[in-house]
């Protein structure tokens, strides 16, 4: 017998013992039936589950399986040699099934871990009393209508594009501020200037007494000027002080 392959005995229709590995004599009037505790591995591909909101999910998932050796007899007695039809495939389905509608459509595939390692807690709970051991789980795949991704990839792209529009108008906003702020700027040191200059001008206009106006005037007059023009009927615009002053300077 081969190794991984136990050989269960049966006798007119029933089975009657298990045969080890090796060489065995089996009697003419018995039959022997080759029963596989090797991991099996299935594939189910594009198993048709359902999302919250009823959207259509696509699930491609490989399960591998073993059974013991020292229970095959009590499995293939109870259920028979096409046990994982009867026993691990509707599980299979029903617990995606159980699963999956728990999350909206958009959540499944971040939910994917979680959705698989629930599955496979449950099937192992199920299937353990028939002495089926869950080896492994693997969600390979999950896919939604062509209609749905459409939608949901015109989603993504309208999103995107909000997004973008809204960093526009930050960034719009954001240049208006800006130019806001340097007009107060300019303003605030337009009249920093403005009253400077203001305040100047008042401490001029206070230091000017008439003396110093016509002493200034006499400054600017030419050594040369001989004859000067005033308006009618104004006295001499300088006192012979200030005349005698401007002219020991001018020496």
């Amino acid at each position: 017998m081969s190794s991984g392959w136990p050989s269960l005995r049966y006798e007119f229709g029933g089975i009657k013992g298990q045969i080890g590995e090796g060489l065995q004599f089996v009697a003419p009037w018995r039959d022997v039936l080759l029963a596989n505790i090797q991991v099996q591995r299935r594939v189910f591909d594009k198993l048709n589950a359902f999302s919250e909101e009823s959207q259509d999910v696509f699930v491609r998932a490989s399960l591998n399986v073993r059974v013991s050796p020292q229970t095959i007899q009590q499995l293939y007695r109870t259920v028979g040699p096409n046990f994982f039809n009867v026993l691990v495939e509707s599980r299979v389905i029903q617990n995606f099934k159980d699963e999956t509608v728990k999350y909206k459509s958009v959540e499944i595939a971040p939910n994917r871990e979680n959705i698989r390692k629930a599955v496979r807690e449950r099937l192992e709970k199920e299937l353990s009393p028939f002495s089926i051991e869950v080896v492994d789980l693997l969600l390979d795949n999950i896919d939604f209508n062509p209609e749905f991704k459409k939608a949901i990839e015109d989603k993504q792209i309208a999103t995107q594009r909000a997004l973008e529009e809204q960093q526009k108008i930050e960034g719009e906003k954001h240049k208006a501020q800006q130019a806001i702020e340097r007009a107060k700027g300019e303003g605030s040191a337009i009249l920093f200037r403005a009253e400077k200059e203001a305040e100047a001008n008042r401490k001029l206009a206070a230091s000017l007494t008439p003396e110093l106006v016509r002493y200034a005037m006499v400054q600017k007059l030419s050594d040369k000027i001989q004859v000067m023009m005033l308006p009618s009927g104004q006295n001499f615009i300088l006192d012979s002080d200030i005349l005698r002053g401007a002219a020991r300077e001018k020496r």
